[in-house]
């Protein structure tokens, strides 16, 4: 459509000439309230000005009546007003309020004052303030001079009066009321009389001077509001020949198109083609057909948005969302559901060896077999290449879906043939139920069933695995420990205690084991029984024994700085003694800490750490103890006790385990097999440590068959090292 420019532009001309008039319709509405408000401000001059020029007129009548009166009464109180109106006029009082109002006649016996005072300030100041002329100042400071003239007679009356003379009080009056008193008061109105003619002429001149602007701006006023009317007129004409119609009809076609009704386009005369509606009409037109042609492209994204393009059957979102619902159903109902995640066993290797369109093939025909299987009410989905899922639902016990299954397990190891080729395949199937002990949501199921379904494929194929909540709720117990023992390492939560080994001869402390213990946030201190087990073949094992072997070096650094040499035994894991980088590792941790000797540095191991690859354990252990370290066996008698270890090993003491210790005052049997290690340990030269040392009888028994070295509660219990500290201090 051909867009002419002539309209749209007369419109804008005449928006932009109404524009202009209008700001100057506003500009003269503002000139004329200022032209007015000028008016007035010369109203309120002139009503002041003459306010003023009274009060001085009223003022010299005041002071004439006070003194008049003084004469006639004697009474000191009108003096006192007499200097008082003085002292206000000349600004040596404040001024009372408002005080060209009535004011002295309402000052009563009790001489209290009808309104409060504001500052001083003279009466020849205040006109000076009010813009009075050079000529009508020049009548004040006449009135003035003649007022203090005729003051200075009238203060000489009354201190005639004062004396209380009689005949001074007599002349005293006669100089109130003789022809040289007129003479002078008339010296003060006659300038003042010409004051009020000079501010007359002034302030009709200003009134008249306002009132004529204000004229003036009141007919630019009512021109330019009239100019401002015939322009929106104009406007209102060209409005109507750029839209085509009221604005009202405009809104009212736009909102059909804002709400999509788009199937009746408007109807037009020829004068409104080119118009804002003829445009309009056109676009609803055009929109109509878009609207079509959006309608069938949802259709088609609709289908494909929840439908496989291959199968027909309903992909993963559409499974998503049925799945959420049979959920519902299944809970309100009171009844199970049951999901079958069903993965194809060999379906790469016909898609290989015969291609992609035969393997489409053999998909449409196993998912037709499928669909057979399904029951009213169920749902067949495929979810990828070759993966499909089967819902079934209604159940009233889980079991119910076992014959369903089995089907479709026979359905899918049915060859297919097609072309005269046949393929073999089978499938795997894993199945989760719902409801569960626990909440679970859709997705969680179905990565359940997904989970169950790879076991499946371990176990052999062609098979149906249930999944197993009581095995994954233990499965996920154990990642949630082992992540809050990961958080422990992180946040500092993890600590060593110590406990002395000490000689039983002398009480001497020959050494320190360090055991770990966690402060955990909730539970409080766990011993190494409550978190040890769990690691025990896990990476994090190790990466708790390299924390270990730090923060013992970290306190050997310390105590050989103070001068303290005091040994310290760590308990290594078999998992992590079998490392193949162990002794690399050690060393490294080594040269993080030069000023320690590793001599103070001991590794207790059990003997189940060599079972699994003697000969590596063996070079391990020499690489560390051509560092320095020690190694001890620790709960000996407990295991396989092997005396290869002690002959193969470098191993420098025995620890002998609790069990044997702890009973040896009362089994026979204990007291023989702590005497023959002894004798063994003294074959190849080793040391021998007894744990389980509990009370003093122990100790006199362990020194009697001739073990030196012990440890034990009876001795010291672990303890953090300022405990450590203070109990060291305490033996000394």
């Amino acid at each position: 459509m051909k867009r002419k420019l002539g309209l749209p532009l007369a419109f804008e001309l005449h928006l932009a000439v109404a524009l202009l008039v209008l700001v100057l319709f506003v500009i003269s509405f503002r000139l004329y309230v200022d032209a007015e408000r000028d008016i007035e401000l010369a109203h309120q001059q002139r009503l002041q000005s003459f306010l003023l020029a009274d009060e001085l007129r009223q003022s010299s009548d005041d002071l004439t009546r006070m003194v008049r009166t003084y004469a006639v009464t004697g009474d000191e109180r009108y003096r006192r007003y007499f200097n008082e109106i003085f002292a206000i006029r000349n600004g040596d009082l404040p001024r009372p309020v408002d005080y060209h109002h009535i004011y002295w006649d309402l000052v009563d016996e009790t001489d209290r004052r009808p309104r409060s005072t504001a500052k001083a300030v003279a009466l020849l100041d205040l006109m000076r303030e009010a813009g009075f002329t050079e000529s009508e100042l020049s009548q004040l400071v006449s009135a003035k001079q003649a007022s203090d003239a005729l003051t200075q007679i009238e203060q000489e009356a009354m201190r005639l009066v004062a004396s209380g003379e009689p005949m001074l009080r007599e002349q005293a009056l006669r100089m109130l009321h003789d022809t040289a008193y007129h003479q002078a008061k008339a010296g003060i109105m006659q300038p003042i009389d010409q004051l009020y003619s000079l501010m007359r002429q002034r302030t009709d001149a200003a009134v008249i001077a306002a009132e004529r602007q204000a004229r003036l701006l009141r007919a630019l006023f009512v021109l330019l509001g009239v100019m401002l009317l015939w322009l929106l007129w104009r406007f209102k004409q060209r409005e109507r020949a750029v839209l085509g119609a009221p604005v009202t009809e405009i809104y009212r076609r736009i909102e059909q198109l804002g709400q999509g009704v788009f199937t009746q386009p408007a109807p037009l005369a020829e004068q409104d083609t080119n118009t804002v509606l003829g445009w309009l009409s056109h676009t609803q037109q055009r929109l109509a057909q878009l609207e079509q042609n959006r309608q069938s492209a949802q259709q088609r994204l609709q289908q494909l948005a929840h439908y496989d393009p291959l199968t027909g059957l309903p992909n993963r979102f559409l499974l998503a969302e049925r799945l959420q619902q049979a959920m519902q159903q299944a809970t309100q109902q009171q009844q199970s559901l049951a999901l079958a995640f069903i993965d194809l066993d060999g379906f790469k290797a016909v898609n290989d060896q015969l291609g992609h369109p035969h393997g489409d093939r053999v998909l449409l025909e196993l998912s037709r077999r499928l669909s057979e299987q399904a029951t009213a009410g169920s749902l067949v989905s495929r979810i990828s290449g070759d993966e499909f899922v089967l819902l079934l639902t209604g159940l009233e016990h889980n079991s119910d879906c076992s014959a369903v299954l089995q089907q479709a397990l026979d359905a899918m190891a049915t060859p297919v043939l097609i072309d005269g080729v046949s393929s073999q395949l089978s499938a795997s199937i894993g199945v989760s139920f719902y409801p569960q002990q626990l909440a679970v949501e859709p997705e969680q199921l179905l990565r359940q069933a997904d989970q169950a379904m790879y076991l499946a494929k371990q176990a052999g194929k062609n098979r149906i695995h249930y999944f197993d909540l009581a095995a994954d709720l233990q499965a996920r117990d154990l990642h949630q420990r082992l992540q809050a023992i990961q958080l422990g390492l992180e946040q500092n939560q993890f600590e060593l205690y110590y406990q002395p080994k000490v000689d039983l001869q002398s009480g001497h402390c020959i050494g320190v084991e360090a055991l770990i213990r966690w402060q955990h946030p909730e539970l409080g201190l766990l011993a190494p029984g409550t978190f040890l087990p769990l690691i025990e073949q896990h990476p994090l094992g190790i990466t708790l024994g390299n924390w270990v072997l730090r923060q013992a070096l970290t306190q050997l650094a310390l105590w050989q700085q103070q001068g303290r040499s005091l040994p310290i035994s760590v308990n290594i894991a078999a998992n992590h003694l079998q490392q193949p980088d162990f002794s690399q590792q050690l060393t490294q941790l080594a040269t993080e800490f030069p000023q320690v000797s590793l001599k103070c540095l001991e590794l207790e191991i059990v003997e189940t750490s060599a079972l699994q690859d003697f000969q590596h354990v063996s070079q391990t252990m020499l690489a560390c103890a051509a560092l320095g370290v020690s190694f001890s066996l620790d709960d000996f008698g407990t295991g396989y006790s092997s005396l290869s270890y002690l002959k193969r090993l470098p191993i420098s003491t025995l620890k002998l385990d609790q069990s044997f210790v702890r009973d040896v005052l009362t089994d026979a049997d204990d007291l023989a097999i702590l005497q023959g290690v002894r004798l063994l340990a003294e074959s190849f030269q080793l040391n021998t440590i007894a744990e389980g040392v509990e009370t003093s009888a122990h100790t006199q028994k362990l020194l009697e068959i001739g073990y030196r070295y012990g440890q034990g509660y009876g001795i010291a219990r672990p303890m953090p090292v300022a405990q450590l500290e203070s109990w060291l201090a305490a033996r000394r």
